[in-house]
């Protein structure tokens, strides 16, 4: 009788033991699979372009305000960089890598001028290409403008350039009445609302998944994590092994 209390005992103990370890690792085992069907259907749920605005999160993957800002203004548009990013009014940003040196609108587009090209935008804001040092952009550029015939012009160095009907540029020697973009002066609330624009299109929701699933998001507890879960499906299956034997009917004597 003893005995049989004792393996009751063990077997009630080893019940609990079995539901606290399926409790724990039921919660990663739904996360990974949440997380693994979103990342087959990346396209369907447009995951690349849906981004974080959590503070939290974001605090999580250290994105900081960025350390370099500028604003410049055209008669229909608002041209903002931070950092690698330029925002023109409310499409989508734009990935950069040198400073923004101005803007202007000719012909019915927008060009944007960087330090080492031109960038080519519709009146809708959408990117149509990129004038390079193959149509002779200079990678100096330190002011673009209009000039009084209504051409496009370009200073790098003290050499000016005008941008011929080929979207190519020339030299010039023009040098009066150039009207110049200058930069916005960028107000307390302005600049804080551009650094908020910033930090929220810096980590998307697939990167999100990504670092879940893998348990990157966790950092250097992350293969501590997955092996604690492992550990955890391990011993589910062996103590639900045995409560299975333990429990099944016995075959009576005949």
């Amino acid at each position: 009788m003893n005995r049989r209390r004792r393996q009751r005992s063990k077997l009630a103990s080893l019940y609990v033991w079995h539901r606290y370890a399926g409790i724990f690792a039921a919660i990663f085992v739904i996360l990974i699979s949440i997380s693994g069907i979103a990342l087959n259907h990346t396209d369907q749920l447009k995951l690349k372009k849906h981004y974080l605005s959590n503070s939290a999160l974001l605090e999580r993957y250290s994105v900081r305000s960025p350390s370099n800002s500028r604003r410049f203004h055209t008669a229909q548009h608002s041209i903002s960089q931070a950092d690698q990013l330029l925002f023109i009014d409310q499409v989508e940003p734009f990935a950069i890598d040198s400073p923004l040196i101005g803007a202007v609108e000719h012909a019915g587009f927008l060009f944007v001028g960087l330090s080492d090209r031109l960038l080519l935008f519709n009146a809708e804001a959408q990117w149509l290409e990129t004038i390079g040092s193959l149509d002779g952009v200079p990678n100096n550029i330190s002011r673009i403008g209009i000039s009084a015939d209504t051409h496009l012009v370009l200073m790098a160095g003290r050499q000016h350039y005008r941008l011929n009907d080929d979207f190519g540029l020339d030299k010039s020697n023009t040098t009066l009445g150039l009207e110049w973009s200058s930069a916005d002066t960028i107000s307390p609330a302005e600049k804080n609302q551009l650094e908020q624009q910033y930090r929220a299109n810096i980590i998307n929701l697939e990167t999100l998944l990504l670092d879940l699933h893998s348990g990157r998001f966790f950092g250097s507890y992350g293969s501590l994590i997955f092996d604690l879960i492992g550990i955890a499906l391990l011993f589910l299956s062996t103590s639900g092994l045995i409560i299975w034997f333990q429990q099944r009917p016995k075959k009576s004597p005949r």
